[in-house]
């Protein structure tokens, strides 16, 4: 990898009232393979964007609530090693800063795959790391974490992608392993988890194509027998989440298609929600909150859209935007004040464009933006220059 690079940051700011809004593209030369892989709004207002990619270090740059860079740095070296921590690369906002997991992938490390797990203040110093796999050849894959009630964190994860076998480990809010499972007492694949209000956890497993499951995962770290609540896997994809009291699942049906799953106490199936962007539309179940459910996605015509629905599946409001090149969103979260959204634009077959990051206020307004006729929001950002080594 270079040890320097130029960053080409295209930016514009506009200020609405009571919040701000604005729209970045980011450029990179072609010695970097990253991309985007999450953002999270940290206790203090500000914005961290995540970026990881092929055999390269992973890389946080942070913005304040205006759009102006706060700091950016690399994280997790690799140095003289072979590993890379090139995958996942998801955010947690925690009460005093943030954390970040990864895993490397067999393509940099043979065999032997690891899982990393960063704790950071708000500034940006690393508080500690934990590392899962070091001192052993097993493969570690991690899917997801959480802040838990006690200021620790769990993970989930699997050996590989669609591989059985799933595990779970709990960390201290000062980063030291409190335990982990054992191998085979999660037999699917775990997908995602939630704590419950007595302490324990829940993990979603798959068992593509037979069925999904629910496991219970004690405070102490004791795995209770699986409880399946469909007959009919997901093939790896789902998520579990816990709002307004109740326990549902969401799964993508096809690019444009969705369902949720509402359970009762006893774990069975009581409500399935289905809802569909239009048919020219395809995008991702990005954000699930009391608020409702974010999608983040493109139309056939090439542009880029977030949809709003509540939490029974009606629509509640629908954005599309267009910067005059083909833009697509491929992710979006709930800020305090407004929605932070990332994705691409390129501008085919010119060159194979530059990363997107789009503010918008809650009903996914960016002011300062012209409207179409067709009511599509016409985005034209500036350029400024940012060197990193």
């Amino acid at each position: 990898m270079k040890s320097s690079y130029l960053l080409s940051l295209l930016l514009i700011v506009f200020t609405a009232a009571g919040e701000n809004t604005w729209s970045k593209t980011i450029g990179q030369d072609d010695g970097c393979i990253y991309s985007i892989r999450d953002v999270v709004e940290l206790s203090d207002g500000s914005l961290v964007i995540s970026f990881a990619g092929p055999f390269e270090d992973p890389f946080l740059i942070c913005f304040d609530t205006e759009g102006n860079i706060l700091w950016n740095k690399h994280i997790l070296e690799k140095g003289g090693t072979s590993r890379a921590f090139e995958s996942c690369g998801n955010l947690l906002a925690l009460e005093d800063g943030f954390a970040a997991y990864y895993h490397s992938e067999p393509r940099a490390t043979g065999i032997n795959t690891d899982v990393a797990v960063v704790r950071f203040s708000n500034s940006g110093e690393i508080l500690w790391k934990y590392i899962l796999g070091e001192n052993d050849d097993s493969n570690w894959m991690c899917t997801d974490m959480i802040y838990c009630s006690d200021r620790g964190l769990l993970v989930i994860g699997c050996p590989g992608t669609m591989l059985p076998g799933g595990f779970a480990f709990k960390l201290s809010q000062e980063g030291d392993l409190e335990w982990q499972t054992s191998p085979d007492e999660i037999a699917g694949y775990a997908l995602s988890v939630v704590e419950t209000l007595d302490g324990d956890f829940l993990i979603l497993v798959d068992e593509c194509p037979d069925s999904i499951d629910l496991q219970m995962v004690s405070e102490e770290g004791v795995v209770s027998p699986p409880v399946t609540i469909s007959e009919t896997g997901m093939c790896f994809s789902g998520k579990i989440s816990g709002v307004n009291g109740s326990l549902c699942f969401f799964s993508s049906v096809e690019s444009n298609r969705f369902k949720a799953f509402y359970l009762d106490s006893n774990f069975e199936i009581g409500q399935i929600v289905e809802f569909e962007l239009t048919p020219e539309s395809n995008g991702i179940l990005t954000e699930i909150t009391e608020k409702g459910l974010l999608v983040a996605g493109s139309t056939e015509y090439g542009n880029a859209l977030l949809s709003m629905f509540d939490l029974n599946g009606n629509l509640i409001w629908h954005q599309v935007y267009d910067t005059g090149r083909e833009e697509f969103l491929a992710g979006a979260r709930w800020m305090d004040e407004g929605i932070l959204a990332f994705g691409r634009i390129q501008n085919p077959p010119v060159d194979d464009g530059a990363f997107w990051i789009l503010k918008t206020d809650n009903l996914g307004s960016v002011e300062g933006a012209d409207t179409a006729d067709s009511g599509i929001q016409i985005i034209d950002p500036s350029c400024i220059l940012l060197e990193l080594h």
